[in-house]
């Protein structure tokens, strides 16, 4: 083993480091990235203050003596914003005194310049033990690379160990029941159970007997008691996905749940008293639903205590890519094929990037699979030709640079297809002006459309 690798792991660990001292800055922070953690730095309060009100680190190392004031006046902005998080201090002025003092202000502790990186690398490590398991248990549920979506789950693990209720937004196929259950794992209830129930698929009729239970012979078919979803899940979470389907008339019914943690079983005239965390999860706009009638604002205020917003996957480029890859080998695996797998060269890779995924990460599982399916043994490398087959005509109408894609393979009748598809795309479904950019009359493109 080399010293490298005896070097402790800040991998996942984020956090802002607060001094005067640019030297100090420059060598800590390097030290710090060099073990894997994710570093801003800060040169005074006002600059600390503005980095926090949109990074929202694990830790904050901050110098008790800064040009413009103590580190001290940092201390109750930072955990206001991120409660579970660690503020240490540095002191090279002798202060030692004051630096303990300051812990009962919420300092975790204090050290003294010249600060050892690798002793406090230990010391975060000791102190944060989940949190450098967060990246790897993400990525049991998630596999994410792309920048947009490391931001938006930037904060999760504090998210996860607050127990507030959360509200998790996103198109279909995003992620989301695997974000709840990420939180759940990294909570302190991780231990309780987890229950996912869609709202939308439950007939209004049943949502109570359905989230509540019912007692024996509260209605004719009741044979026994029943527990409903937020008594299964007491001391643990419950996922409502698709809140935003939650008839009006119910949702009045689960705001008092939400307010007062207690149920009542259909047919029973006993509380009961339950500590059921909730994430809820809706593809649909809450805000705009509020605006039509559609949603209870104080509702949605109760909900969305701690929002996470999911960005579609043809915003994410970098995971089109990642998940292809893991998809098809997972799929080949499942199908108990021997390494090594086919691979996707860089056209295949190219066209899967320059699709809008409308499913997301759902829609290109699934297309990797019927793609793994159809993958005679013998391929051992996966050209676009194989996909084009799969993925939908709107795959071959993004614009490549001054040109239309067309994947290698595509007969004379599929080619002509595409390119009046593109350019009706091109020219927003006006057929007029797209038949001007094919050379071609209107009834001529019309004919086409209809196929003849």
């Amino acid at each position: 083993m080399t010293n490298k690798d005896k070097l402790p792991k800040l991998n996942g660990l984020t956090l802002l480091l607060v001094d005067d001292d640019p030297a100090i800055i420059r060598s800590l922070g390097r030290s710090l990235r060099g073990l894997g953690a994710t570093v801003r730095s800060a040169g005074s309060i006002k600059e600390a203050e503005l980095s926090l009100s949109s990074f929202h680190p694990n830790v904050v190392l901050s110098d008790l003596q800064l040009k413009d004031g103590e580190g001290l006046q940092l201390v109750t902005n930072y955990l206001n914003r991120v409660p579970n998080g660690y503020f240490y201090l540095i002191t090279g002025h002798g202060s030692v005194k004051n630096a303990v003092e300051s812990i009962k202000l919420g300092v975790k502790d204090y050290f003294q310049k010249p600060v050892d990186p690798i002793e406090l690398a230990q010391r975060l490590i000791k102190d944060l033990p989940k949190q450098q398991d967060t990246k790897q248990l993400l990525n049991s549920y998630l596999l994410f690379q792309d920048p947009l979506m490391q931001q938006s789950l930037a904060e999760l693990p504090q998210i996860a160990s607050s127990l507030q209720n959360v509200l998790i937004q996103g198109e279909s196929g995003t992620g989301k029941e695997l974000v709840a259950r990420a939180i759940h794992e990294l909570s302190p209830v991780a231990e309780g159970p987890f229950i996912a129930k869609n709202c939308g698929a439950i007939p209004e009729s049943l949502l109570e007997d359905e989230l509540f239970g019912h007692e024996k012979g509260a209605f004719t078919g009741a044979q026994k008691m029943r527990k409903g979803h937020f008594e299964q899940a007491d001391g643990g979470t419950l996922f409502l996905d698709e809140i935003g389907e939650m008839p009006l008339t119910f949702q009045v019914r689960l705001l008092r749940v939400l307010e007062d943690g207690i149920i009542q079983r259909v047919g029973s005239e006993s509380s009961i008293t339950l500590d059921t965390r909730v994430i809820a999860a809706t593809h649909r706009n809450l805000e705009e639903a509020v605006e039509s009638g559609l949603f209870r604002q104080d509702l949605l205020y109760r909900l969305n205590i701690l929002p996470i917003q999911l960005p579609p996957l043809r915003m994410r480029p970098e995971d089109i890519k990642l998940l292809a890859k893991h998809f098809l080998q997972k799929s080949l695996q499942d199908m108990q094929r021997s390494p090594p797998w086919p691979i996707l060269d860089e056209e295949s890779l190219a066209l899967l990037s320059g699709y809008d995924w409308p499913g997301n990460v759902r829609e290109l599982r699934n297309i990797m699979t019927r793609l793994a399916v159809r993958l005679p043994v013998e391929i051992k490398q996966v050209d676009s030709s194989w996909l084009s087959l799969l993925l939908p005509q709107a795959t071959k109408l993004k614009n490549r640079g001054q040109g239309t894609f067309i994947p290698k393979g595509t007969s004379m009748a599929e080619a002509e297809q595409i390119m009046i598809e593109a350019a009706l795309l091109e020219n927003d479904g006006n057929r007029i002006e797209a038949a001007k950019s094919l050379g071609i009359g209107e009834r001529t493109l019309r004919r086409k459309l209809n196929g003849c």
